[in-house]
């Protein structure tokens, strides 16, 4: 894990496909702070005419997970590698946390899901270039909670 890093940070894993679906670990390239899980429901307005009171049902889900990770173009393991190889692809993306700092193990919590990988722009982020990635949920289903 990257040093400088804070003690919740210190406990959070992210691991996305590579282009032969391989599970590869980001964590280390991880920009802090700069995750985020968008995980939330449209309303769908069900109001007859005659009622009063305005009545809602949750309509479709939308799952966005965006981060920013460091340039890092190591063989097979690196950020650039890893996500320039499946932009535009579908994987499965993980996100384990652990406990106080520490690494997540068995029966930690785990958010996990087939997702496509929609953007992977290059920003600056404290003066070394950056990918600023969005995935979004492919199939019906979403991610679902779990257990490491």
């Amino acid at each position: 894990m990257a040093a400088g890093k804070n003690k919740v940070e210190k406990g959070f894993y992210i691991f996305w496909d590579d282009v032969g679906t391989t599970a590869r670990n980001l964590t280390g390239d991880l920009v802090r702070g700069s995750l985020s899980i968008d995980d939330e429901f449209e309303s769908v307005d069900l109001t007859g005419v005659s009622e009063e009171l305005v009545n809602y049902l949750a309509g479709h889900r939308n799952a966005q997970v965006s981060a920013r990770f460091h340039m890092n173009d190591t063989a097979t393991t690196g950020s650039t590698t890893v996500l320039n190889g499946n932009h535009g692809g579908t994987g499965t993306l993980t996100l384990q946390f652990g406990d106080a700092g520490a690494a997540p193990t068995g029966g930690n919590l785990e958010l996990e899901g087939e997702f496509v990988h929609l953007r992977n722009a290059i920003a600056v982020d404290g003066n070394k270039y950056v990918h600023d990635v969005t995935w979004m949920p492919t199939g019906s289903v979403g991610f679902a909670w779990g257990t490491v």
